[in-house]
């Protein structure tokens, strides 16, 4: 799945206060209440299982969908964005990604240097030669299961600490919220593991997604990230209007 991923480079070292970023992961996944009706007991491996069936299933079963993408980029606090852009975006399994823009506001530098690319970014990762590689699974993750269940975003879900097994800017480590039913993605938290850009130092991301017609779909990201270059810099990510087109079997 896509990580939206902002201001890629090399590492940075410097004294400066605490960063945007560390102030959110702190608070990143709310109080996740305990449930009144425990789910019935799941061996992790047996869960771990599930996870990697239902993303398997998600991408050999999901022949195509668009939806509809607004990105807003904040610095520093500032209430008002700094650059925007909405984009109808339309994926298929034999193409991956195309993208059709429907408008654009603020910054021509910031739409240029952070939105194209995270555009382009999402576009090679998710090619049909690629894909595989940066799938939310046990061949890409080392995974930890928690065995107390949580509620998050009104689904009884068990909390998945991610390790990933090689470094890339499309692989995170950090944890997830999958669904302690069926297996699919209900919410992601984590930090590249390679940095995904030359003006960028730590960079949070954070999704949360829905179910729709038993797909696990993205309904809202945000990725909080620090510069010496540009500082505290927000980026927000909302879908909507999403149409799917299941694999059509006889």
């Amino acid at each position: 799945m896509f990580l939206p991923h902002i201001n890629p480079g090399p590492q940075i070292h410097h004294s400066r206060p605490p960063s945007l970023a560390l102030f959110l992961l702190a608070f990143a996944l709310p109080a996740l209440a305990q449930p009144t009706t425990p789910p019935p007991p799941i061996p992790p491996t047996a869960f771990i299982a599930r996870i990697d069936a239902a993303d398997l299933a998600r991408h050999n079963s999901l022949a195509s969908y668009s939806v509809q993408e607004h990105y807003s980029v904040f610095r520093n606090s500032d209430p008002a964005p700094v650059a925007e852009m909405t984009v109808r975006t339309h994926y298929t399994q034999a193409n991956g990604k195309q993208y059709t823009s429907i408008s654009q506001s603020g910054s021509p530098i910031f739409r240029r240097l952070l939105l194209d690319k995270i555009l382009a970014s999402e576009h090679d990762m998710n090619l049909p030669a690629s894909r595989a590689g940066f799938f939310l699974n046990s061949s890409n993750y080392q995974m930890q299961v928690d065995p107390t269940p949580v509620f998050r975003n009104g689904r009884l879900c068990y909390l998945v600490t991610l390790t990933a097994r090689r470094k890339s800017q499309y692989l995170f480590n950090g944890r997830a919220c999958f669904d302690s039913t069926d297996g699919t993605l209900v919410h992601l938290e984590g930090t590249p593991t390679q940095p995904p850009s030359f003006l960028a130092g730590t960079t949070t991301i954070l999704r949360d997604y829905t179910s729709i017609d038993g797909f696990a779909m993205a309904t809202h990201a945000e990725a909080h990230s620090h510069s010496i270059f540009v500082g505290d810099t927000v980026l927000k990510i909302d879908y909507s209007g999403y149409q799917l087109q299941p694999v059509s079997t006889p």
